[in-house]
């Protein structure tokens, strides 16, 4: 695997690239970084040319503008492709990275050879309001925290909110016998440190983006892969066929989660690899 950094409008940007072959470009979530595929990215280097980016505000990458817009972020992926001198590449966008993906599709389709958006069910909820209403327990605690009228005092909780995220990440379940849990608590607890200044403004920009539009304006072959968890079942209910509706001849593929764990699919690197392989190859 090698590293490099493309210089852009928001600065540099880390890349993790991996392979040979058709370039695949994967999006992560908010608060974790390119760190989150490390597992899947030597799967997928047998078959593609597989490039994760540290967004704007997350991992190695320059720190993301207040303000910034979904469209902004999938503009700037644009700048990234041309740095790495990829005419067209599939793309996999994972949670916050599926808004950038599906405005990527919408606004360059020239760039793109096939889309993946991948999340829970609360992810690709077409409404907005009822997406955002879904997310509020993952969006509150930066809201909460950008309206306290106290700066010295919001910039406090902020930090104590960032120890409480990473100190979590760090203690993985199966820790003591696995080093692979080691290792992904590792990954979890740096990204959440590095994105502390990056996440709660790509939920803002999450949060604000009409992802049903977006969906209306895919032209691309697209896979929504729908990562299934029991609490969302019995909360939400799966909304994968919502989305499908939306995209002519999109596709429907389901990533179980029995335990609620894994959702960045971290410890289902096979199971997306095959995915991804079936749909973009097939």
């Amino acid at each position: 695997m090698s590293r490099t950094y493309v210089a852009t409008r928001f600065g540099d940007i880390l890349c993790r690239v991996e392979g040979d072959g058709p370039a695949l470009l994967l999006i992560h979530q908010s608060g974790r970084s390119s760190r989150m595929f490390a597992e899947v990215l030597p799967l997928l280097g047998r078959r593609f040319r597989a490039v994760a980016v540290d967004l704007p505000g997350f991992g190695g990458s320059d720190p993301l503008p207040e303000g910034t817009t979904i469209e902004e972020l999938a503009d700037l992926l644009v700048e990234v492709m041309d740095g790495l001198g990829l005419g067209r590449a599939h793309v996999y966008g994972h949670h916050s990275g599926n808004k950038i993906a599906a405005a990527l599709a919408g606004r360059r389709p020239d760039r793109l050879l096939r889309l993946v958006l991948a999340g829970q069910s609360h992810s690709i909820i077409p409404d907005r309001a009822e997406r955002n209403a879904a997310i509020a327990k993952f969006t509150d605690p930066y809201t909460s925290v950008a309206a306290m009228p106290d700066p010295a005092l919001a910039a406090v909780e902020k930090w104590a909110g960032t120890f409480r995220t990473a100190s979590a990440a760090w203690w993985q379940p199966g820790v003591s016998a696995h080093e692979e849990h080691r290792a992904r608590g590792r990954n979890a607890a740096l990204d959440a440190i590095e994105a502390h200044g990056g996440s709660g403004r790509l939920y803002a920009a999450n949060t604000a983006y009409d992802l049903e539009s977006g969906y209306r304006g895919i032209p691309v072959p697209t896979l929504v892969l729908e990562i299934v968890t029991p609490e969302e079942d019995e909360l939400i209910g799966r909304r994968a066929a919502d989305v499908q509706a939306l995209i002519p001849g999109a596709r429907v593929a389901e990533i179980e989660t029995p335990n609620g764990d894994g959702v960045t699919l971290e410890g289902h690197a096979p199971a997306l690899a095959a995915v991804l392989e079936d749909f973009l190859l097939g």
